[in-house]
């Protein structure tokens, strides 16, 4: 008999299991509220959880062979993951010839964010996943942002090449992991389908971004791309198709199309934001008659970077902050905050006049429990920091809602996008001043939009057709030549 320790909300349930039984079956047979909405057949892709020193795996596929502990998803995480399914769009299964490749074909979708690589394995016969991983983006020693990338490029015999060096090299070891664990032939792997921003693109390419650093920010492409894959020198079958989803801009990327289209359609008879935070900010507006798209340089603040305590999403980190009382990533000693614990530990600040409504604090706050020479602190610099970030997104925001000539009132939903979007508190969003305060009902937070676009592209050749359709209908806003987004991020500065 093994152990299985399954941790969920701060608490922890051990169930003893015979060796080889699938994990789902555990967790269902523990009575904990588990998400899986395919019932186990393997073809969602929902029911992944995160087993200590392995990673994310898919429950339903896992067979336990070993004693282990599994950090379930939370509640929230459980509310993105249903709204994620119950509001994407399907398609057919319908990925073009590719069985004469392999007699087991498979097929990778990859979210190329400037953080972190997600990754999805598909089996192209039944169009089911059967592996999800991440990593994070080798290419962060070279810089927390794009920009700082592009800078290294021009400062750097070489560096754009070492830039995709960095990628495809990524690519090769996340396959060759999957082949060895699952007892594939890298020959198996028959199609790939990436998404990422655009400066992601260029240097997965090989191609320098460096006119999209500096004005009029113009991308070198932007169409959707399908490359032989012996050209990009990645280690699968030399029949197979790498496919790039199109972008929109220089700063308005492949992840933000395809998570766009990858919405229900009943979304497209409505009034909506798309919202996507990172480093770099993406808004949609759709309104009755159109659709406009902007980027906003938000800054890596809520990425942790920039933050004196800051940190990724990972083990150790400070997630969420309620009523003084911190939740840690990992149920462990807390070693400093992201992004999502950040807007929760300002939020209560400004509830408790600790911090005042333009941003000014009387000396360090020190995170309750974590006092000593390792206490987490949120310092007036910090502050500064997401107030710049907030006020980039609020701003544009507010640039788009007024050129369409509506008010936030007039929308029906507000669907936030991305690894960010997915654990921020909307309460606490709104509370700081980054997203509007309307009726938190009309929020959706959609999970990864950029990564199911991708699967899609992945699953079904005519959703790629599906992208160019819908990118050829989105008018871009240029912000930095806009003569009202000055006035509006400079108002946005204070909070609220």
């Amino acid at each position: 008999m093994i152990s299985v320790k399954l941790h969920k909300n701060g608490g922890i349930t051990t169930i003893t299991a015979e060796k080889g039984e699938n994990l789902l079956k555990i967790i269902q047979r523990s009575g904990t509220d588990f998400y899986a909405p395919c019932g186990g057949n393997g073809t969602c892709g929902k029911c992944r959880v995160n087993i200590l020193n392995e990673g994310v795996v898919t429950s339903c596929l896992y067979p336990v062979d070993k004693n282990i502990e599994v950090i379930l998803p939370d509640d929230r995480e459980m509310k993105v993951l249903s709204s994620q399914y119950d509001y994407s769009k399907d398609v057919d299964l319908d990925p073009g010839d590719i069985y004469s490749l392999s007699d087991s074909p498979i097929g990778v979708a990859i979210d190329i964010g400037t953080t972190t690589m997600v990754y999805y394995f598909m089996d192209l016969k039944t169009g089911g996943i059967t592996d999800i991983r991440s990593n994070v983006n080798p290419q962060i020693k070279y810089g927390a942002d794009v920009i700082s990338r592009i800078n290294f490029t021009a400062e750097t015999d070489d560096g754009i090449e070492e830039l995709q060096r960095q990628l495809i090299d990524n690519i090769n070891l996340v396959i060759g992991r999957f082949c060895k664990k699952h007892n594939f032939s890298n020959n198996d792997i028959v199609r790939l389908s990436i998404v990422g921003n655009t400066v992601m693109l260029h240097t997965l390419l090989g191609v320098n971004a460096l006119t999209i650093a500096h004005a009029p920010f113009t991308p070198v492409f932007t169409d959707a791309k399908n490359i032989p894959s012996v050209e990009l020198s990645v280690d699968i079958n030399k029949d197979a198709a790498v496919l790039l989803s199109p972008s929109l801009s220089g700063y308005v990327g492949a992840d933000i199309i395809a998570g766009l289209a990858s919405i229900d359609e009943s979304f497209y008879q409505k009034q909506f934001l798309f919202v996507d935070i990172g480093t770099n900010g993406e808004i949609v507006l759709v309104t009755k008659d159109r659709i406009l798209a902007c980027a906003t340089a938000a800054g890596p603040a809520f990425e942790g970077a920039n933050i004196s305590c800051g940190m990724s999403a990972v083990r150790g980190a400070v997630s969420s902050f309620k009523d003084g009382i911190s939740k840690v990533i990992g149920d462990v000693e807390a070693e400093g905050v992201c992004g999502s614990g950040l807007i929760d530990i300002v939020a209560y600040m400004l509830d408790n006049e600790i911090l005042s409504m333009d941003g000014n604090i009387e000396s360090d706050y020190v995170i309750p429990g974590s006092a000593g020479s390792n206490g987490i602190k949120i310092t007036q610099q910090d502050i500064r920091e997401v107030q710049l970030a907030k006020s980039a997104i609020a701003a544009g925001i507010s640039r788009l809602l007024s050129i369409a000539g509506i008010s936030v009132n007039d929308l029906d939903n507000i669907l936030l996008a991305g690894g960010f979007g997915n654990y921020i508190d909307i309460k606490s969003a709104i509370r700081i001043g980054l997203l509007p305060g309307i009726n938190i009902d009309k929020y959706i937070q959609m999970g990864n939009t950029a990564g199911n676009g991708a699967v899609l592209a992945l699953k079904s050749e005519s959703f790629v057709t599906e992208m160019e359709d819908l990118k050829n209908k989105v008018e871009y806003i240029e912000l930095s030549t806009d003569p009202d987004f000055s006035m509006e991020y400079a108002m946005n500065m204070f909070f609220t």
